[in-house]
């Protein structure tokens, strides 16, 4: 089925198209230059964004792709699928390194370390795991959730990891014994999108409920909830700085929003179904989108970064104290 886009918006400045099923995934490498998408048509791509061309496809998962991450320096990438695998790849030759074994079902979620020495995969029934990237091990598994683990991230120092569940919650762990530090409750349905600054005292999640919440790392505490989609919040990404985010919805639009203010920026339209998955530039000026219309969008968010909210923004709830 071929999707139109009904209504566009300024700030797009290309699109890009190359899969031929639901893109569930999308990483900037850390050049901003690329970006490598993963789809349900089984296939990971790595585009150069300023011209919108495919430079090379990753071909090794059985099944729809349904997570990706790119390590720091941009030179690998680890995806996870509904075909159980997860595979680390060579970016610059689109090869498979090595499979990790030992997952029975469909892996949601992947996260590399800074570093790039440990991997954190969730995946279904309840299933979170530590992986060492360079021997492709387990190293050991969490136990806390209840129902399938939707997302996972690592703190910077990657001493701690926030999983995100069906089950509403997040928790947050200690990497190192597979503790749980503390649990995350605020949403009522599943939580599906995750981001963590980069000093690791916020967290901003995205749920089914059609909220995103800026939770305070260090106490558990919610500390305002978004409401402006219309339908359930698919992804977020927060920028370095942790001034704004950035919301992908069913609404098929995405919500760029002020987290000091809580109010939305700007709501960016040019998909034409679900936005499944975003992802930030490094300079924070650009964001790249994936969606269930088989494209991908890069978006201009530069004209609506010195903006501290629109007269019609959608508002944010705080919370009491």
């Amino acid at each position: 089925m071929e999707y139109l886009t009904m209504e566009t918006d300024a700030s797009m400045i290309r699109t890009l198209k190359g899969h031929s099923d639901r893109i569930s995934a999308v990483s900037f490498c850390c050049d901003g230059k690329r970006a490598i998408s993963g789809s349900w048509d089984n296939i990971l791509i790595l585009w150069d964004v300023e011209t919108g061309e495919a430079i090379r496809t990753f071909k090794g998962h059985l099944d729809k792709v349904h997570t990706v991450d790119v390590n720091s320096d941009g030179k690998r990438a680890l995806s996870g699928a509904g075909d159980g695998k997860i595979i680390l790849w060579d970016v610059e030759t689109g090869e498979a390194i090595r499979t990790f074994e030992g997952y029975l079902g469909w892996v949601w979620a992947v996260s590399l370390s800074i570093d790039g020495k440990l991997a954190m995969c969730g995946a279904f029934n309840k299933s979170l795991s530590l992986w060492d990237v360079e021997s492709g091990k387990q190293i050991r598994t969490f136990s806390g959730h209840t129902r399938d683990v939707w997302a996972v991230r690592f703190t910077t120092d990657g001493k701690q990891a926030i999983s995100a569940s069906e089950d509403t919650t997040l928790i947050l762990w200690d990497v190192q014994t597979g503790e749980i530090i503390r649990a995350f409750k605020g949403h009522s349905e599943k939580v599906r999108g995750l981001s963590i600054s980069s000093d690791g005292k916020l967290a901003v999640s995205g749920s089914w409920d059609n909220t995103l919440i800026l939770w305070d790392v260090e106490t558990g505490n919610v500390m305002r909830t978004f409401k402006g989609h219309s339908d359930k919040v698919e992804a977020v990404c927060m920028n370095k700085d942790s001034k704004f985010a950035i919301s992908g919805s069913w609404d098929k639009t995405l919500k760029l929003w002020n987290i000091e203010t809580g109010e939305a920026i700007h709501t960016f339209n040019g998909h034409s179904a679900e936005v499944c998955a975003v992802s930030l530039h490094s300079n924070s000026r650009r964001a790249i989108s994936a969606s269930a219309d088989k494209t991908l969008i890069l978006w201009n968010l530069e004209p609506f970064l010195n903006q501290q909210g629109s007269a019609n923004a959608s508002q944010a709830v705080p919370e009491k104290p």
